[in-house]
């Protein structure tokens, strides 16, 4: 199956990284920039074994995202998961993690899919997974199980078609961000996902 063209996300993204180097004096060269860190979300952590529950819950929350994917497959390793239930219908995110909180995973949807942009250190690569385009952005070339992202555009409903204060769009924006695990292990998570409820 041919990969449908990219989507205006990425597109969308581009133009705001455009932006955000000429607010910034786009002229001159910066400085080699370490990568940021990406923060693992505080709260309060439950078994792995209570995910069905917040799934659940999560589908009767983020009303205005369809499909609302869950991974049927997850990276040894993790043993609990977070839900930072900020009550949208636009949007959810799921945090997987370890005891120690040394490696995670975290699934979000819709618009909290914000993704840092590149810096001199990162190694960005196009994939097709589920037979679409993808973005992978490891933040340092030289880790390849650091801090990492995919990105992509699910088929399906995000928004409402009555309200012109909220979009309304034939895909929904998904992303994976990660510490601890490589590309191989993002891709097979996300080539799991299935709708909630089947």
């Amino acid at each position: 199956m041919k990969p449908p063209a990219r989507l205006p996300l990425l597109t969308a993204g581009l133009a705001v990284a455009a932006l955000l180097l000429t607010s910034c004096g786009g002229d001159s060269a910066p400085a080699a920039a370490v990568p940021t860190a990406t923060p693992l979300p505080a709260g309060s952590w439950t078994s792995l074994w209570e995910a069905d529950a917040i799934w659940q819950q999560i589908a009767t929350t983020a009303t205005l995202v369809n499909p609302i994917l869950r991974p049927d497959y997850l990276p040894p390793g993790l043993t609990e998961v977070r839900w930072p239930d900020s009550g949208e219908r636009l949007s959810f995110a799921l945090v997987y993690s370890d005891v120690g909180r040394e490696t995670w995973l975290s699934l979000a949807a819709g618009g909290l899919c914000n993704t840092p942009l590149p810096d001199p250190r990162s190694q960005q690569q196009q994939l097709v997974i589920r037979h679409t385009y993808a973005t992978y952005q490891l933040y340092d070339r030289d880790n390849p199980t650091g801090d990492a992202w995919l990105l992509w555009q699910e088929p399906g409903r995000w928004g409402a078609p009555d309200d012109p204060a909220l979009p309304n769009l034939d895909h929904v924006p998904y992303c994976i961000t990660s510490r601890g695990f490589s590309k191989d292990d993002l891709m097979k998570v996300a080539d799991s996902l299935r709708p909630v409820g089947e």
